[in-house]
């Protein structure tokens, strides 16, 4: 594997961790934050850091979702079409992700850029920014991950193998992988 390879791997697997971490924070504040209102002594960080720490683990799981092409999808009809029209197909759904992408990496941005001086509700200093640029900074990893899937498939069109995200068998590591063909 060459250095940006690895360089990716590494990308990857740090997002995969940090988005694991930013879901069980989030988790253990609501918790702490619902016990501590049960008490009589309500916190009124909780809400918004366990949105700050949910907003970041949605958008980076989602990332790690599509490589992992764990996403819903409907492929009954797909999986019938002959294997240039799949190809061409899931090239098609690649290319409209990769719009939408551009316009969430875009306003996400800007949302973030003018939400620059808004704080908190009760934590003054931590300005609202850091929760809208999870917008654009998981969005442009999903593109990353696209423009990947895209390269995958067009070589599986060209070398007449199998298109990513088609046929997976699970794995005991939760982990697809392809389907050999016959």
């Amino acid at each position: 594997m060459n250095r940006l390879g690895r360089l990716y791997r590494i990308i990857c697997d740090a997002e995969e961790m940090v988005a694991q971490v930013c879901l069980i924070v989030s988790a253990v504040i609501v918790t702490a934050g619902a016990l501590a209102r049960g008490l009589g002594h309500p916190l009124n960080w909780t809400t918004e850091m366990a949105g700050f720490f949910f907003a970041w683990a949605a958008f980076l799981s989602a990332d790690v979702a599509m490589r992992h092409d764990r996403h819903v999808a409907v492929e009954i009809l797909v999986q019938r079409l002959p294997h240039g029209a799949r190809c061409a197909l899931r090239l098609f759904n690649y290319t409209l992700i990769l719009g939408f992408l551009g316009i969430m990496i875009w306003y996400g941005t800007s949302i973030a850029f003018i939400s620059r001086f808004r704080a908190f509700q009760g934590i003054p200093g931590f300005s609202y920014m850091w929760v809208t640029l999870s917008v654009p900074a998981g969005s442009l990893l999903l593109a990353v991950t696209t423009v990947r899937k895209m390269g995958e498939t067009l070589k599986a069109w060209r070398d007449g193998g199998q298109a990513p995200g088609v046929a997976r068998e699970e794995t005991g590591n939760d982990r697809p992988v392809l389907e050999e063909r016959a």
